[in-house]
C-alpha cells in the first residue's frame, strides 16, 4: 500500500516537468556514507542506465563526507574546479589514460545528514542549506536535486517528519526530489524479510543502495527500472522485488 501524498504535488508535478525539458547527461552528487556504500551509489546507478535500453551515456561524480551536512560541503569549489572529471585511467584497458575536454555537470543530486532534516538543532539549517545550494546550483545553470533520504530500520515512523521536511523545502524552492525514503518504506513495509540495510541499522545494504539507485534513474529519466539487468550480487528475485517498488514508489510519487 503506497501513501498518498497530495500536499505538494502541484509543486513536485512542476518540478519534474521542468526535469524532463533537460537533457541530463552529467550529475554531480555531494553527499556523505549513504552515497558511497556498496562501492557507491552512482556506480549503480550507471549499472542500471547501461543495461537499460535508454541507449544513452551518464557522466558521474560523486564527493562524499563521512557524516557530513550539506555545511560541510565547498559547494561553489566543486563547481568551479574544472579539474574534477578531466580525465580518466582504464585499469581494464592496461591503465588507458584519456584527457576530457568536456567536464561541465548538467545536474547536482544533494543529500544532507541522515537526521538533519528532522533534528530539532539541524533542520532550520537544512532548510538554509537547501535554499543556498539551489540558487547556487542555479546561478551555475544546473539542475539542483534533492535526494530523499530513508528512515532508519529500527526507527520506521521517522518517514512521516522525513516526508514533512523534504517535501517542505523541495516544494519552497521548486526543485526534483527524488522519493528514496518513500521506497524504503514502502519496500520494508512489503517485504520485511528482504534487509535493505547494514548492520547498524541506517546505512544501506548492497540491495538497499540498488533500490536507492533504481528510484533515481526513475527520477531523473521518467522510465520504468523493471526488466533491467540486475547485478550479480542480489538475486534474481529479489532484484525483480526492487526495481517493482521503485517504479511503482516513482509513479505514486509524482504521479
Amino acid at each position: 500500500m503506497f501513501t498518498s501524498i497530495p500536499m505538494f504535488a502541484n509543486s513536485l508535478v512542476l518540478s519534474n516537468k521542468v526535469l524532463e525539458d533537460k537533457n541530463i547527461e552529467s550529475i554531480m552528487y555531494i553527499g556523505n556514507s549513504f552515497f558511497y556504500y556498496n562501492n557507491s551509489l552512482h556506480n549503480h546507478v550507471s549499472s542500471i542506465v547501461k543495461n537499460h535500453n535508454l541507449n544513452k551515456t551518464l557522466k558521474q561524480r560523486s564527493i562524499t563526507i563521512n557524516g557530513s551536512s550539506l555545511s560541510w560541503h565547498p559547494l561553489e569549489a566543486y563547481l568551479d574546479n574544472k579539474n574534477i572529471g578531466s580525465f580518466t585511467i582504464e585499469t581494464a584497458n592496461d591503465n588507458k589514460y584519456t584527457q576530457l575536454q568536456d567536464t561541465s555537470i548538467d545536474a547536482v543530486i544533494f543529500m544532507d545528514c541522515s537526521l538533519c532534516p528532522i533534528h530539532s538543532k539541524t533542520k532550520r539549517d537544512f532548510h538554509q542549506n537547501v535554499a543556498k545550494y539551489t540558487k547556487i546550483i542555479r546561478s551555475r545553470g544546473m539542475e539542483p536535486i534533492l535526494f530523499m533520504s530513508w528512515p532508519y530500520k529500527n526507527k520506521p515512523s521517522m518517514i512521516k517528519e522525513l516526508r514533512q521536511e523534504f517535501l517542505k523545502a523541495a516544494s519552497s524552492n521548486n526543485i526534483l526530489l527524488i522519493p528514496v525514503g518513500e521506497a524504503f518504506y514502502n519496500f520494508q513495509q512489503k517485504y520485511p524479510e528482504i534487509d535493505l540495510y547494514n548492520d547498524d541499522l541506517r546505512h544501506p545494504s548492497k540491495e538497499g543502495t540498488y533500490l536507492a539507485a533504481a528510484v533515481v534513474f526513475g527520477s531523473l529519466f521518467n522510465l520504468q527500472v523493471k526488466g533491467t539487468k540486475g547485478v550479480k550480487e542480489i538475486d534474481s528475485d529479489v532484484t525483480i522485488k526492487i526495481q517493482e517498488i521503485a517504479d511503482l514508489t516513482v509513479q505514486s510519487f509524482y504521479n
